[in-house]
């Protein structure tokens, strides 16, 4: 059976049925044969068949695209996928090889067919797959879509000696041009330069600038830090590395007129075993089959610039790397940031100081544990702590030998009694039967609570947020394994969940940290993407309540890896502003102006046989302005690369402040007697803050000059108020709690005060409400 862990090396290109790669080259058929029904990218004839260049073929010594067409060439069709040599026929030689990875047995390198090809003296392989091939070879290597591989074995055809009937013609890449107002960027870009018009509520989207040699920029990665900088990064895929950019206005400059923003390409903080003009402190590690990036806040000993920690996956390794320049420099790559080797989809998430940053990744052997690091020097190593997210009452369900598929680490940055929390969250089967039959029908998030600096240890507790049903494929029949369940954190400590099945989008919220959460909500119901194929769920959130979800939806009803090949895809987001409500009230956009896909899209990771030119997932973030920012993959012009859009104006009804405490009562004195109190806390009232309090038994009377902070526990539902006034006119620090009396009727108030004065009890009467 289909094992999950088989399944989530998401971006790692050597291997078979991974995503597309490189520069949009054309096979022509010459001397009047049959033409294709294609017409993209032809130089030649009005029909062509498209051919995406392997990034790491033709390297003499260093990986190139052709420079000048192969033509008038005919091509041998080469048996059993070209697993071995003696499956290349002698008529191979000074032709051009085509072989098609549906007929491999086993799971085999591109780059051995690309050898088994040279060794029988073919100048160049075309490979049919609908994924990509990562190829390191001496001669070029072209991937074809499978249909356009049935069109060369089965229409233009071969002679009885086991040559095409017709001669081809392998066309040159053409080059790009620049993007008017991005900065650094190759003057040959690896497809042409676009900006569209924009949609109601986003930007007009915008290509990022990618050298031709790139060949692909897919999984986009963002992320906003506290000062408004933009970083996207994406995967080239193994052992290409990752590319990245920034936007900084103070540097980049303003907006542009439309809308658009003037990013700079970064180059690449990673760039795999490749050293190029882009990338000059590689050579370390083959990475880019996974990526991810994370923000610290303003370090003042560094000029207030947040540190940015940068991840990359080679497979057997994740490495590490940190910018603290806003990515003009990055570190030397650590190439062995974790703690367990060959492990896979790694994520991560900074804590609010200036240099801890969160890594989870899963092993990728026999466990499916999700491993859990910590770094204290903004991720060049992650050795300061260390855990497991899946507990042991969690195991048996959702880890081997079916396994999870696991979202991205949070970390609770909110001034509320659960700052410094850490979330996981993970889809899995909901009990030991049904991972025994691989059904992956329920949402899981670890919560690590209480978590200090200090401490080595990290420990998870996992709770089910949602579950199909035991012995249940969902309502899609799909299950939940759509790539990826996705998590935030809002600024107030309240925690929002998003996944798919295939069909609808779901959302859940947890106002106690983690540890409950409300009924699923079906986000598309009711919405003009109702019923149809949606998947790539991605979530953020900031403010109070306000949470954003993004995904990739189809024009069409079904499966995504089976879709018609005409099916068209968008990206879709619903906003929120009341996300901790009974009933939230979703927005929905479209914030593509274009189809940025068409055709099916793989859900099934590594080994998924459907269309993988997307890869698995791309990524929304908030700005200080409480904008949505958006880097999604798209390829409706050529091979995937990164494009960026961001919402116009902010929701209208977004609240910045949320909760408060009001208090007034009596309850017993010290030494007898009633002692009153009153309190006065609210974040979005400009009402001054009042606390004072009376045991004329004990001789005090109590009135507050500052208040110093204000801590709530939504768990315990009480506010905590420390500051400083006076006691009968003398000086004094103190401390109050008080517990919301629906919570423990009647309520309960405690005061403490530095002149050794204390007193907790029950409401006499009056109340306590929190909100």
């Amino acid at each position: 059976m289909k094992k999950l862990r088989s399944l989530l090396l998401t971006g790692v290109v050597f291997m078979l049925g991974i995503t597309t790669l490189a520069a949009q080259n054309s096979v022509d058929i010459l001397n009047s044969g049959p033409q294709p029904t294609n017409t993209s990218g032809c130089a030649v004839n009005p029909h062509c068949v498209a051919a995406t260049w392997s990034t790491t073929s033709n390297a003499n010594p260093t990986p190139a695209d052709i420079s000048s067409a192969i033509s008038n060439i005919n091509f041998v069709f080469v048996p059993n996928g070209g697993a071995k040599p003696t499956d290349v026929p002698p008529a191979a030689s000074g032709r051009i090889c085509l072989a098609d990875t549906r007929d491999l047995g086993a799971t085999t390198l591109f780059a051995q067919i690309a050898t088994n090809c040279k060794l029988g003296g073919g100048i160049a392989l075309l490979l049919i797959n609908n994924g990509a091939a990562t190829a390191p070879s001496t001669i070029p290597v072209f991937t074809i879509a499978l249909t356009d591989g049935d069109f060369l074995r089965n229409t233009v055809g071969f002679n009885a000696g086991g040559i095409s009937n017709y001669p081809i013609r392998i066309n040159t890449a053409p080059v790009a041009t620049n993007l008017t107002g991005q900065h650094n960027c190759p003057s040959g870009q690896i497809t042409a330069a676009y900006v569209g018009t924009g949609t109601a509520n986003y930007t007009p989207n915008e290509s990022l600038c990618l050298p031709s040699g790139a060949g692909q920029a897919v999984e986009p990665s963002m992320i906003v830090d506290s000062q408004g900088t933009i970083y996207v990064e994406s995967i080239r895929g193994v052992p290409g590395g990752l590319d990245l950019w920034r936007y900084y206005q103070a540097k980049d400059g303003t907006p542009n007129s439309n809308g658009t923003l003037p990013f700079k390409y970064e180059g690449q903080p990673d760039c795999g075993i490749f050293v190029t003009t882009f990338c000059t402190k590689s050579g370390v590690a083959p990475g880019g089959g996974d990526g991810d990036v994370a923000v610290n806040l303003a370090d003042p000993s560094n000029s207030n610039i947040p540190n940015l920690a940068v991840v990359s996956l080679d497979a057997a390794e994740v490495t590490g790397s940190q910018s603290t320049n806003r990515a003009d420099t990055f570190s030397t790559p650590n190439p062995a940031t974790a703690g367990v080797p060959f492990d896979d989809r790694m994520w991560l998430d900074a804590y609010d100081d200036a240099g801890h940053v969160y890594m989870e990744y899963h092993d990728f052997g026999t466990t499916s544990q999700i491993f859990v690091q910590r770094s204290n020097n903004g991720g060049q190593t992650y050795t300061d702590a260390a855990g497991t997210a899946l507990d042991a009452a969690t195991e048996p369900s959702a880890g081997a030998p079916t396994g999870n598929i696991a979202g991205q680490i949070k970390v609770d940055k909110s001034s509320t009694g659960s700052h410094g929390n850490v979330y996981q969250i993970f889809v899995g089967p909901d009990n030991p039967t049904d991972n025994a039959n691989s059904l992956v029908n329920a949402a899981y998030v670890g919560v690590a609570s209480n978590v200090s600096l200090s401490n080595p240890v990290l420990t998870f507790t996992d709770y089910k947020v949602y579950s199909c049903g035991a012995g249940s494929k969902c309502g899609s029949g799909l299950g939940l394994g759509n790539l990826f369940p996705a998590l935030a954190v809002d600024n107030f400590g309240y925690v929002y969940a998003t996944w798919s099945d295939g069909t609808d989008v779901y959302y859940s919220y947890s106002t106690t940290h983690g540890t409950s959460w409300s009924p699923a909500i079906k986000i598309t119901h009711g919405t003009s993407q109702a019923g149809k194929s949606n998947v790539f769920t991605w979530i953020a959130a900031d403010a109070n309540g306000h949470v954003a979800i993004g995904w990739y939806g189809a024009n069409q009803a079904g499966n995504s890896n089976t879709l018609p090949l005409t099916a068209q895809w968008s990206v879709f987001v619903a906003e929120t502003v009341n996300g901790h409500a009974t009933a939230p009230v979703f927005t929905l956009s479209q914030a593509t102006d274009h189809v940025n896909h068409t055709g099916q899209i793989s859900t099934g990771g590594l080994l998924g046989s459907s269309d993988r030119s997307l890869a698995d997932f791309f990524q929304i973030a908030m700005d200080p302005n409480h904008l949505v920012n958006i880097a999604f993959a798209d390829n409706h012009a050529g091979p995937s690369i990164s494009y960026f859009t961001r919402e116009k104006k902010a929701a209208q009804g977004i609240q910045s402040c949320g909760h408060g405490g009001d208090g007034e009562g009596d309850e017993n004195g010290h030494k007898g007697g009633k002692a009153s109190f009153h309190i006065h806390h609210d974040d979005c009232d400009a009402q001054a803050e009042s606390e004072d309090y009376s045991d004329p038994e004990s001789g005090t009377n109590f009135q507050s000059t500052q208040v110093n902070s204000v801590t709530y526990d939504d768990v315990a539902q009480s506010i905590t108020i420390v500051g400083t006034g006076t006691d009968n006119g003398a000086p004094v620090a103190f401390t109050i709690v008080a517990v919301d009396s629906s919570l423990l009727p009647p309520g309960l108030f405690t005061i403490t005060l530095s002149d050794g004065y204390t007193n907790t009890g029950s409401l006499l009467d009056g109340s306590i409400t929190l909100h």
